[in-house]
């Protein structure tokens, strides 16, 4: 697979030929699937063009900040986060929001802090990708799946060594 077949999965939408032409399909949920309260999300921001930006660790801190203070703050319960050199996983449910809503408001936040603090260029891609947890799927080993990310990626032996992970059941 190519790195275009990367962005467009992380995306919020597919590429796909129509007439010979690529077209943008959306392969969101309705937002109202987006603004049920109890219904928890696992989801994926990537950096732009995956650039390692959180491999500066002030900027890493930086951004995890803002999941108590930003506007995911008092908008979401969080559950889980692991942030990775290029990408974001976090696992949390909207309480009186819009999801896509936070995040695109989540994603301009951050980008212009770390602006502030020396990024040049695009911080995050244009989409994100989402799951919506099911009833039968549990909600710990979902998050035990993201704060394991470091370990299968190489960095530590143990989720816990790792300095940008966490969820709420240590």
């Amino acid at each position: 697979m190519t790195t275009e077949g990367i962005k467009c999965r992380v995306g919020h939408c597919a590429d796909r030929k129509v007439d010979g032409k690529m077209r943008r399909k959306n392969i969101r949920l309705t937002k109202e699937s987006y603004e049920i309260s109890p219904q928890v999300f696992s989801v994926t921001i990537c950096t732009w063009d995956r650039r390692p930006l959180f491999q500066d660790e002030i900027w890493a801190k930086l951004v995890l900040t803002t999941l108590d203070t930003g506007p995911f703050g008092k908008q979401t319960e969080l559950y889980a986060f692991c942030l990775m050199p290029d990408h974001l996983h976090i696992q949390l449910s909207p309480i009186e929001a819009n999801l896509v809503d936070l995040i695109s408001r989540w994603k301009s936040f951050t980008a212009n802090l770390l602006r502030r603090k020396g990024l040049i260029g695009s911080c995050w891609q244009r989409g994100f990708y989402d799951h919506a947890l099911r009833k039968e799927e549990d909600i710990r080993i979902v998050s035990e799946y993201i704060v394991n990310n470091p370990v299968r990626a190489g960095f530590v032996k143990n989720w816990v060594d790792f300095p940008f992970s966490w969820h709420r059941w240590i």
